[in-house]
């Protein structure tokens, strides 16, 4: 008798222990829409709203190249959706939104090119799944020098149009020295772009497309405030 209670409640604690498998699909995401296929949320996870989206927003589109208006080759590279229209989730080589900016296609000769970490970072999204993720990791605005911070916010968000001279409409922020012989000269003008204040055309509210973060925005704010310290 005792030895079937035994058998009895081994059973019991392999049926409790059981875990549940993730299939695909069966994942969540804090950023909406489609999660990617069947990959969880690693822990050293690439933010598609924060680090991959401005990318493809500053390097192709831009005005003339793959945004709603200009529409080049009748791709747009505006948002989650478009984006993923060339994205084959964990599989970079087979992704041609991906291939594209590695075989020197895309941006074109003569545009800001996409540095080779910049191309990592898109490489390691697709890898882990291509996830719509959102996250939130606070703002830190405890480092705001230029070599700390505002670069590389310049170079993520600003330089596709912005990182080679003259610049587009002339505004080139593509050195420290540039940027602060830029800013100095039109402060005001700059804070608002960067703030898409409604009070400036649409075409001026930089980056084109979508706002930065208000982190961002704080931390650039801030640096300028500070006198621009390199």
């Amino acid at each position: 008798m005792k030895k079937s209670i035994s058998i009895f409640m081994l059973i019991a604690l392999v049926i409790a222990c059981k875990h549940t498998i993730l299939e695909p699909g069966n994942l969540n995401n804090t950023g909406g829409g489609n999660a990617g296929v069947g990959v969880s949320t690693p822990t050293d996870s690439i933010c598609f709203q924060a680090e991959i989206l401005p990318l493809y927003q500053s390097y192709c589109a831009s005005a003339g190249c793959h945004n709603s208006t200009s529409r080049a080759d009748g791709v747009v590279l505006v948002d989650y959706t478009t984006i993923m229209q060339g994205i084959t989730p964990g599989n970079p080589e087979n992704s041609k939104y991906y291939k594209n900016i590695t075989n020197s296609k895309m941006p074109p000769a003569g545009y800001p090119q996409l540095s080779s970490t910049q191309i990592a970072l898109i490489q390691k999204w697709i890898t882990q799944g291509a996830l719509n993720n959102t996250c939130s990791t606070g703002c830190d605005t405890s480092k705001f020098t230029y070599a700390t911070a505002v670069q590389a916010i310049f170079a993520n968000n600003c330089n596709g149009c912005h990182g080679n001279a003259p610049g587009s409409g002339n505004v080139y922020l593509g050195t420290y020295d540039a940027s602060q012989t830029y800013i100095s000269a039109n402060t005001a003008l700059f804070l608002k772009a960067i703030n898409h204040d409604a009070t400036l055309p649409v075409i001026q509210r930089m980056p084109q497309g979508a706002k930065m973060s208000d982190c961002k925005i704080k931390i650039i704010t801030k640096w300028i405030n500070a006198g621009m310290p390199k």
